[in-house]
């Protein structure tokens, strides 16, 4: 027997069986996605010199064999006549035997082509987000583009045009070179571009260079880089006028992760000045892309929190607030399911005309890494209900340029989601398959609202928007709060036809003006044909509470303590194991002196910058309620805090799902808070709807890591309500 070299071929999708063999299965295509007449082709390569038959299959979504065969070492392998959807070739390699040497599986797809020339494409509003500020070879931008096209997307939202790609050395003049190629393939793929810039800025360039250790590359310019800022996002204008339909200015600038204002704002922490702060950059980036390009569309973008906002709250309101900022502002972004009335609202109060756009640049279905109650797989599965929830929600509430979240995984930097519609190495996902069905759908029709079908099944409750296209009405029916459910609906038609994401058909006939089906909640199906509504508005259940406890310890630390000892409370020391170790000039002791009510307040302090350290309050699992199918458990603590001259990280809340070890599972963090104010009441809010069987505890916990300064907390209340919810899931907003 040869030796044969140990290739690492994409773990996730290739079992090495105890010989070490690692055998390659390659589409004919690269991006192994086939029209329903094109015969898909797969051969083997580096196949052991024992093999000598190789069974094959092609495994469905429900990863079920629709096609399966055999076939000798060395020809290339044909799957032919195989209906729409995603499928994984999945192969065994055997001896003379008959005995295993490997096994393997490679994903493609069988996907309908969109025929441009047949649909009125400016209606299609469906696009992607691409790779954000990280290496991004050329090659890689073209196919990305490449795929894109295939599915018929019309937008793609990059970060490239920015000052920090095309001049990241301020020693060197700007080089346009791979910001021109990109642009020219975008639109040789027949996309538009929503160019996301102004961020980050060269540390070079802010004013916190050399004066914080904070992320100055997301701070205000300095002074003397003003006019070279000016110069440049000009010539951005300039030379791609008429290439990108819309400049967002900065990337969830209403969050303190992307946005920190000037260096004296950035430490006192006033949220005010920090928002003020980005009216003027926003009209700086704003003026200088329109001396370039008169028609240029610019507009700030912020979280799915809109228009409230994230660490700076009432935030559409006080950029409006600011004239200049409201005249330079001809489009509004923001991500995920926002509050798309209140966003009109505030335009309404503001003066903004009612046309104006709103896009949604970051939407749809994300899934946690770490989340071992749910597989990776039928995470990957339920992504795709919730990006069609978000996605239609958006077009029925006029939204434009709906971007996925992300077209493909990033290579190089570390995710604890599951979001994007390839692997990074372009491998397809379901979520591939399901958007470019949801496009040959709805991509090129007119949202006509919500039909009032809600309770047309008999577990659950249905979400069911309708959109036209000519002399169709095609509606995408979604079950909530059950697993499965009958729905009934009523129809003048003889027959409605179901189309599921993976894109197959069947029609279902018309009994007395009714039809019947089985509808899954993880399945959401268009239904082509008329439904008629009941009547009245829609009108969706409201969560209710089923239980309600109290999980408070030691709430005004009125307890006797003593320094790093809290009763009811435990010391974090470094927590990224969970472990203790050496504090350092962390301290954590009760105060008699400042406090908000009682006797005493709980005070943590740091003089130097220390690892993650704060207090936690930890809550046994068998004291939280039981989650039951279609319910959730809301985690409130509500809190007094105090700081003074908070600087670093600064300070913030998060919620940690633990292991009996103690060790994370996973968590969520608040926004964090820095500089000097008084007493203030915050209240924060966590939501989980699975606990596994390796569920130790929830925590509570306060930190003050990676920061200096002082922190007091006071009358703590940790609250727990047991809802049954209508569609929470669908609400995900980062």
């Amino acid at each position: 027997m040869k030796h044969h070299s140990i290739l690492i071929i994409f773990g996730a999708f290739l079992a090495l069986m105890p010989s070490l063999l690692a055998v390659r299965a390659v589409p004919d295509r690269e991006s192994a996605v086939y029209a329903p007449d094109e015969t898909v082709r797969f051969r083997l390569y580096e196949l052991p010199d024992e093999a000598v038959k190789i069974d094959f299959r092609a495994l469905n979504l429900e990863r079920e064999p629709l096609l399966a065969g055999s076939a000798e070492p060395g020809g290339s392998i044909r799957l032919e006549k195989l209906p729409l959807g995603y499928y994984e070739f999945d192969f065994t390699v055997r001896d003379v035997s008959g005995r295993a040497l490997t096994t393997g599986r490679w994903p493609f797809a069988v996907i309908p082509r969109i025929n441009r020339d047949k649909v009125q494409w400016e209606k299609n509003q469906f696009g992607a987000m691409v790779m954000p500020h990280t290496a991004y070879p050329m090659a890689d931008r073209r196919r990305d583009a490449e795929m894109m096209n295939r599915v018929g997307m019309r937008f793609v939202r990059g970060q490239r045009l920015n000052w920090v790609q095309v001049q990241p050395d301020e020693k060197r003049a700007p080089d346009w070179k791979t910001a021109d190629e990109e642009v020219a393939i975008y639109r040789e793929n027949g996309l538009e571009i929503v160019a996301n810039t102004a961020w980050p800025l060269p540390r070079w360039a802010s004013a916190g260079f050399g004066r914080s250790k904070r992320a100055v590359d997301k701070m205000y310019p300095a002074d003397d880089r003003l006019d070279d800022i000016r110069a440049f996002y000009s010539e951005l204008g300039r030379r791609y006028r008429g290439k990108v339909a819309y400049w967002e200015v900065g990337n969830e600038v209403d969050a303190a992760l992307f946005w920190l204002g000037r260096p004296e704002h950035v430490e006192s922490g006033d949220k005010d000045a920090i928002i003020k702060d980005f009216c003027d950059y926003f009209v700086l980036i704003a003026q200088a892309l329109k001396a370039g390009d008169p028609a240029a569309q610019v507009g700030p973008n912020t979280t799915g929190r809109a228009p409230d906002g994230h660490t700076y709250r009432d935030w559409l309101r006080k950029f409006l607030a600011d004239p200049a900022a409201k005249r330079e502002m001809n489009f509004f972004s923001t991500h995920y399911r926002a509050d798309f009335d209140g966003i009109r609202q505030v335009f309404r109060e503001k003066g903004v005309p009612a046309e104006t756009d709103v896009i949604v640049t970051e939407i749809g279905g994300m899934g946690s890494k770490v989340d071992r109650t749910r597989t990776e797989w039928e995470q990957l599965k339920g992504n795709i209900r919730v990006t069609y929830i978000q996605c239609a929600a958006g077009l029925t509430a006029g939204a434009k340029a709906l971007c996925k979240f992300l077209l493909r995984e990033i290579p190089n930097v570390h995710l604890n989601e599951i979001c994007g519609m390839l692997e990074k190495d372009f491998r397809l996902r379901p979520e591939f398959v399901a958007y470019a069905t949801m496009i040959r759908m709805i991509g090129f029709a007119d949202p006509a609202g919500e039909r009032n079908v809600v309770r047309r099944a008999d577990r659950g409750w249905l979400n069911c928007w309708t959109f036209k296209e000519a002399d169709r009405q095609i509606n995408l029916l979604v079950l909530n709060d059950a697993s499965q459910a009958e729905v009934v609906l009523d129809t003048p038609d003889s027959e409605l036809l179901l189309t599921d994401p993976m894109g197959r058909e069947r029609t279902v006939k018309s009994v007395g003006g009714k039809v019947k089906f089985r509808l899954e909640r993880e399945t959401p199906l268009f239904v082509t044909g008329r439904i008629t509504p009941e009547p009245g508005p829609v009108k969706y259940p409201e969560p209710e509470v089923v239980a309600t406890v109290n999980l408070s310890v030691n709430s005004g630390f009125e307890e006797a303590a003593e320094p790093n000892r809290i009763p009811g409370w435990k010391v974090i020391t470094d927590e990224l194991g969970g472990k203790s170790g050496s504090q350092g000039g962390f301290k954590v002791e009760p105060d008699a002196t400042v406090k908000f009510a009682g006797d005493r307040s709980l005070r943590m302090s740091a003089a130097e910058k220390t690892k993650w350290y704060g207090v936690m309050l930890d809550i046994p699992a068998e004291k939280l309620p039981k989650i039951g199918f279609g319910q959730y458990l809301e985690l409130t603590v509500r809190y007094r805090i105090k700081t003074d001259r908070v600087q670093g990280t600064g300070t913030a809340v998060t919620f940690s799902l633990r292991e009996k070890s103690g060790r994370r599972i996973s968590w969520k963090d608040s926004a964090f808070e820095w500089g000097t104010f008084g007493w203030e009441e915050r209240t924060r809010t966590f939501t989980v709807d699975r606990m596994g069987p390796e569920l130790g505890s929830i925590s509570v916990e306060f930190y003050l890591g990676q920061a200096t300064g002082t922190v007091w907390l006071d009358e703590v209340e940790v609250t727990g309500k047991l809802w049954q919810k209508s569609g929470a899931d669908a609400m995900r907003v980062n």
